[in-house]
């Protein structure tokens, strides 16, 4: 389970266990997350990478990419 982590000075989530819908971007008023602030937390409250296409996660592409085999990319360029 992924516990969403807000930036500072943004406002807690309603609840432990929410998760921004798809789509969601927050709101343009509020200051900007500090350069690599990790949007996730795993149980144990530690930095994780977050479900896959969340909003703050690594994107499906992106995790794709990271556990392809090179020689395979290249291939495909």
């Amino acid at each position: 389970m992924h516990r969403f982590n807000p930036p500072p000075e943004w406002p807690e989530p309603p609840s432990d266990t929410w998760r921004p819908p798809p789509g969601w971007e927050p709101d343009p008023e509020w200051p900007d997350a500090p350069a690599g602030w990790g949007f996730w937390l795993n149980r144990s409250g530690r930095p994780s990478r977050g479900p896959i296409g969340a909003y703050g996660a690594i994107d499906a592409g992106r995790l794709e990419l990271a556990t392809a085999d090179p020689a395979l990319v290249l291939m495909h360029s």
